[in-house]
């Protein structure tokens, strides 16, 4: 299981710009649109951030998301700004049985209603050419 624990790198990455740009956590939360106690948990503690707020970390950083995703210890460290098959996989690993089950289930709908709707078109009558 994954640990809560942001990597302390990404963690000193953030303090390092808080300390450049002389804020502190209140006006980071502010510039980050993410609540104090988020913010708190992140440098203060350590605690990894949710997907939310690394979007918000990467449009402060003027970074790519995927690889804040991928500093944070959301994704794997390896890689590009690519998602790939691997990330996926190492998502779903951290689920439990009963996300996992539930998120299978979506996909499984998602896939049953495009083959609804390519079937819907290929029914539909074609116009006549003139």
């Amino acid at each position: 299981m994954a640990t809560n624990q942001a990597p302390t790198k990404f963690v000193q990455k953030i303090k390092d710009k808080m300390s450049s740009q002389n804020i502190g956590v209140t006006e980071l939360s502010r510039k980050l649109k993410v609540s104090h106690p988020t913010v708190v948990d992140l440098v203060t503690y350590s605690k990894k951030p949710s997907f939310d707020t690394c979007i918000a970390l990467a449009a402060w950083f003027n970074q790519s998301p995927v690889s804040i995703l991928r500093e944070a210890g959301l994704l794997p460290p390896e890689g590009n700004d690519e998602v790939r098959y691997e990330d996926w996989k190492f998502l779903i690993d951290q689920l439990n049985t009963e996300d996992e089950a539930e998120l299978r289930q979506i996909a499984e709908m998602k896939i049953l209603r495009r083959k609804k709707e390519e079937t819907l078109k290929s029914l539909k009558p074609k116009k006549a050419e003139r």
